[in-house]
């Protein structure tokens, strides 16, 4: 049996409901509204219910980064900005503690101290305008028993000519299992392909063997080719799992407006909680 993504989505917004946009959701989703296909329309749709949005990330011996923001209108194009006047604990299972700072620069909470541990549980409290908002996460651990190949393929069919990063990988089938992908060209996030790539384990007989993840063009030759993998909470990833439904909606106004994203934290903050391990994978190109 083959890896097989279940979900691989553009950088483009997601819809939340029919009034309103969240944008930011999570760094990877870009604030272009409709890029690829933009409509003038002459109508102009209530305000929405405006909403905490929390971006959290905590990955294996790194600091913890949060972003909080709030829900624009529907048509607003304007990036809502990250707001500094809250209060944001991290803890975790062994009693630590600490309230992390806010770095105006990067425009985000960071702690100093505490770092990701795998297999650790953490809960990230944001004290935000008169509310509490918790998520509460383990950091799942990754097999970094991962490989990358580069090979050179002329056009075929739909496929494009080009240099294509492959993955070969075996994966442990006793327990669910999840991941997040991103792939770059020296330390970028690849533009071309435009797409986050996350999957599970349950469609493998846990052997993955040159799968296709991502092109290079024939220019790319002498950079490095990179690829992040993450692993994911289940609840992370029916965070993206929604969010790529939403995203694959047809995006038309008299189409059924998608369901909310599946909230990591409680009162009605809408938010990811993303604990991770990391394996980093590189290869020249050639």
């Amino acid at each position: 049996m083959q890896f097989i993504f279940r979900h691989r989505f553009r950088l483009l917004p997601t819809i939340l409901n029919s009034n309103f946009k969240m944008k930011n959701i999570f760094i990877l989703l870009s604030a272009v509204l409709l890029v690829s296909c933009q409509k003038v329309i002459d109508i102009n749709p209530p305000k929405g219910e405006e909403r905490v949005i929390i971006q959290a990330y905590l990955y294996e011996d790194s600091i913890a980064r949060v972003v909080i923001t709030k829900s624009t209108d529907y048509l607003n194009n304007t990036p809502p900005p990250s707001l500094g006047t809250g209060t944001v604990t991290l803890s975790d299972d062994h009693g630590n503690t600490e309230t992390l700072l806010w770095n105006a620069v990067k425009q985000q909470y960071e702690s100093v101290a505490m770092k990701g541990v795998v297999n650790d549980t953490y809960t990230l409290q944001v004290d935000f305008e008169g509310k509490t908002y918790k998520s509460i996460s383990i950091l799942p651990a990754l097999e970094k028993n991962s490989s990358i190949n580069i090979v050179f393929k002329p056009a075929q069919g739909f496929d494009e000519e080009g240099y294509y990063m492959q993955l070969t990988a075996t994966l442990s089938m006793n327990t669910k299992l999840y991941y997040l992908f991103k792939g770059y060209q020296n330390d970028s996030l690849l533009n071309d392909v435009n797409y986050i790539n996350y999957a599970s384990n349950e469609n493998t007989d846990g052997q993955i063997k040159d799968l296709d993840m991502y092109r290079y063009e024939n220019d790319a030759v002498g950079k490095e080719a990179k690829l992040e993998v993450y692993s994911l909470t289940e609840p992370a990833y029916k965070f993206y799992n929604a969010a790529s439904l939403q995203l694959n909606n047809d995006g038309g106004f008299f189409s059924t407006p998608p369901a909310n994203v599946p909230s990591m934290f409680d009162n009605n903050a809408i938010g990811l909680f993303q604990c991770s391990s990391i394996q980093v994978l590189t290869k020249t190109i050639q």
